[in-house]
């Protein structure tokens, strides 16, 4: 990047207003090409006889030569340099550099003034990272660089603009004269100085815009600004450029905590070390501090690790006398400028079990409606105490947590506190249920419903909202599970995780799914539900045998069925039973039990049919199907399927209908019709699409495959399994490499001579 002072944007003004080229410029003037370019951009010297050349080539009318004149060295030029050394070990922000690189860029372009504003929360490196830049491009701008901690969110008061102003203008060698007067007049003289000398102008810390206005510099120089706040008046005036500055990436916060420790130490313990990193929010200054603590108070990394974990020890770990590094004193100033109700918000959020953040579960939490919550979410948002994430999603790092709950433990009552918890805990109940039953018909039903819900207002889900349902799970099942584990007593610690079956059943998140029913478990044994554990033995059972350890998945399940045959009248849910016989059902075929699949699935139609639940019946009967084909029974096999699919057609679930479709597919498969498979098989797939059912959906491919590689289409069967091996590579699914080597088996069908296209 050139040095784009004023002469450099005045001669390229003229060159446009003349309609000439630089070529042409210094083919009229007598000089070559490359020598103009130096002197418009001070990369020579404008001699006078050369200023004067071509101030009369460009018709500049002596608007060249003055302001050669005024910036040529000698006199009472003075290039303050105020810039703070730039951090040794600055890591990453690269692609902010570029940012600004390229803001700075496109305003030379047409000569305008550049305004950069960083905004980020405390301790995320904005000051250095404009110190940074402005230390690689200063030597650009002959007027230097001047720098200013306005104060804006420290303690006592913010800078005075007039003090800074004086300050600015001593630095630029201003006669004692030139600091009298009013504000407005000193800023006058202020940019009148820099506009024959282009600066560059860091204001750190800001308050807001009435604090900096009379600091802007004007065309020619580059200021940047950063602040802990949003500066929405600052974005308006002056068109900046904002940056949004967050904390490090985790492999640049490794990085850093690498260099303030030592490679080694780092690979030695490589668990501690990120969870250091996390702890500390991968904040710049938070690792550093972490790291000096590491090596000066000469403790292991793990020690640190652990002390970070738990929250009274990760603030002291940033107590210092140096307000700087005081983590307290950095956030206090931030939180005793919040709002009453955004300062209780954010106090209750220090003490959510989960990160995640959402208008609809902070309104339960604060006991406020959601508008009222999203208007606190905001006023938080602006003040960089909450980061916005995916999904309109909030979150506070491990910091912050930890000084928010310290907060709602001196200026909360505790009886508010437990007040909140317990609304949030509801909350998360009566969503997740009211969800989980949109996936489901009815799978959480009276035995998995929530206590109480008087006092919270959940989202509502209705058989129609699969969609929704899906995606409300998708964001928030981690959250769920967390809120889950802070359950100590009641039943909710197993009640939530048997919930989310349905949602893991669809996604195939085996590994959550195998937590949550682990959790779930160990809650309901915690708390002595018999109940509870019999559902836990559902979900476990059904995930060992998703992940491929049937056997012992058949004897989670077989005892799971025993205890609710033993629970009370009360206890007791014929649907609980019904589903645990079809998981059971299930595992007994993929082992090509034949007799005891038929045996379950009977069983579970039967219960299903009991309760009144199309749903189940209709799944039930669509498995049912293929095992009676599996002994011959061809005819009943194909009435079975086709009462499944009327069935499920009735009740009007798209996961119902598209696996009697599938079934419908497989047996027809078997039966040797392959055409009218394919149809069914096409439905099926459809509607798995709409679904979002993956695992589904691949199942669905590997079998249409199979039709029609029978139909001798063999180049469309290669297409649905390669579709169908990507979803399953996406989802760590073994089963893969089985259709990989379909693939292969194809492809030499295919390259072989003479054979026919499809």
């Amino acid at each position: 990047m050139r040095d784009e002072s004023v002469f450099a944007m005045t001669a390229r003004r003229l060159c446009r207003e003349k309609g000439l080229t630089l070529k042409e410029i210094a083919s009229q003037a007598g000089y070559s090409e490359s020598y103009v370019s130096k002197v418009f951009h001070g990369h020579r010297d404008r001699r006078q006889a050369v200023v004067n050349r071509l101030d009369e080539v460009l018709g500049a009318h002596g608007e060249l030569v003055r302001i050669a004149s005024e910036q040529r060295l000698g006199g009472d030029h003075v290039r303050p340099m105020q810039l703070p050394p730039p951090a040794s070990d600055f890591t990453g922000r690269q692609g902010y550099l570029r940012q600004l690189d390229d803001a700075v860029a496109a305003h030379n372009e047409d000569g305008t003034a550049v305004t950069v504003l960083i905004e980020g929360g405390f301790w995320a490196g904005k000051t250095e990272l404009a110190i940074q830049w402005a230390s690689q491009v200063q030597e650009r701008y002959p007027g230097g660089c001047l720098f200013v901690d306005l104060h804006g969110l420290a303690a006592g008061k913010p800078a005075e603009p007039g003090a800074v102003l004086d300050g600015f203008l001593r630095a630029l060698g201003a006669p004692g004269a030139e600091l009298t007067g009013t504000v407005e007049e000193r800023a006058a003289r202020y940019r009148s100085r820099l506009s024959s000398r282009p600066s560059i102008v860091i204001l750190d810390n800001a308050a807001d815009y009435k604090q900096v206005r009379p600091l802007l510099p004007g065309a020619g120089s580059v200021l940047i600004v950063t602040s802990r706040e949003h500066q929405g008046a600052l974005l308006t005036h002056t068109g900046a450029v904002q940056i949004n500055l967050p904390p490090l990436p985790v492999d640049d916060a490794m990085t850093l905590l690498r260099c303030r420790v030592g490679e080694a130490r780092v690979n030695a313990d490589l668990r501690a070390a990120e969870k250091i990193v996390r702890c500390a929010g991968r904040l710049p200054m938070a690792i550093r501090i972490a790291a000096e603590y590491t090596k000066h108070g000469g403790h292991t990394l793990d020690h640190v690790a652990g002390q970070l974990a738990t929250m009274p020890e990760r603030l002291a770990l940033f107590t210092s006398s140096d307000p700087a590094v005081n983590i307290r004193a950095v956030l206090d100033v931030s939180y005793l400028a919040l709002p009453s109700q955004a300062a209780r918000v954010f106090r209750l959020l220090g003490t959510s079990p989960t990160a995640v953040i959402s208008p609809e579960s902070t309104a339960a939490l604060g006991e406020i409606n959601v508008a009222e919550a999203g208007r606190a979410l905001d006023v938080l948002h602006r003040a960089h105490l909450v980061e916005l994430v995916e999904n309109g999603r909030m979150r506070m790092n491990h910091l912050l947590r930890a000084y928010a709950h310290e907060r709602a433990g001196a200026d909360e009552p505790p009886r508010e506190l437990d007040k909140a918890r317990h609304r949030l805990l509801h909350w998360y109940a009566a969503t997740t249920h009211a969800a989980s039953n949109a996936l489901a018909p009815d799978w959480a039903g009276a035995g998995l419903a929530p206590d109480s819900v008087e006092d919270v207002v959940p989202l509502s889900f209705g058989r129609k909202d699969y969609d929704a349902a899906l995606t409300w799970f998708e964001i928030e099942a981690g959250a769920i599970l967390w809120v889950a584990r802070s359950v100590a007593v009641g039943d909710l610690g197993w009640k939530l995780p048997a919930m989310l079956l349905p949602y893991f059943y669809i996604t195939k998140n085996w590994r959550a799914w195998l937590n949550a029913a682990t959790d779930g478990r160990a809650a309901a044994l915690r708390v002595n539900s018999r109940a509870g554990h019999a559902r836990s033995m559902l979900s476990l059972g059904w995930v060992r045998h998703e992940v491929g350890h049937t056997e012992d998945a058949i004897l989670l399940l077989q005892a799971g069925l025993r205890q609710q045959g033993e629970l009370g009248t009360d206890d007791r849910d014929g649907l609980l039973e019904a589903w645990t016989a079809f998981a059971l059902a299930s595992a007994h075929a993929s082992l090509r039990q034949a007799d005891d699949a038929r045996e379950l699935y009977a069983r579970a139609e039967q219960l299903f049919s009991e309760g009144g639940l199309d749903f189940g019946v209709a799944v039930s009967k669509a498995m049912l199907a293929c095992e009676q084909q599996q002994f011959g029974e061809d005819e009943r096999a194909a009435e079975t399927a086709y009462d499944a699919l009327e069935l499920a057609e009735r009740s009007g679930i798209n996961s119902a209908i598209s696996l009697a479709h599938h079934q419908l597919g497989l047996l027809l498969l078997q039966q040797g019709s392959y055409r009218p498979a394919l149809t069914h098989l096409d439905k099926a797939l459809e509607l798995r699409r709409t679904s979002r059912e993956r695992w589904a959906e691949a199942d669905t491919l590997t079998v249409r495959a199979e039709v029609l590689s029978k139909l001798g289409h063999d180049r469309n069967a290669r297409e649905a399994y390669r579709e169908a091996a990507e979803i399953l590579e996406t989802l760590h699914d073994p089963r893969a490499f089985d259709i990989q080597a379909q693939i292969a088996s194809l492809n030499a069908v295919l390259n072989a001579p003479d054979t026919p296209a499809a």
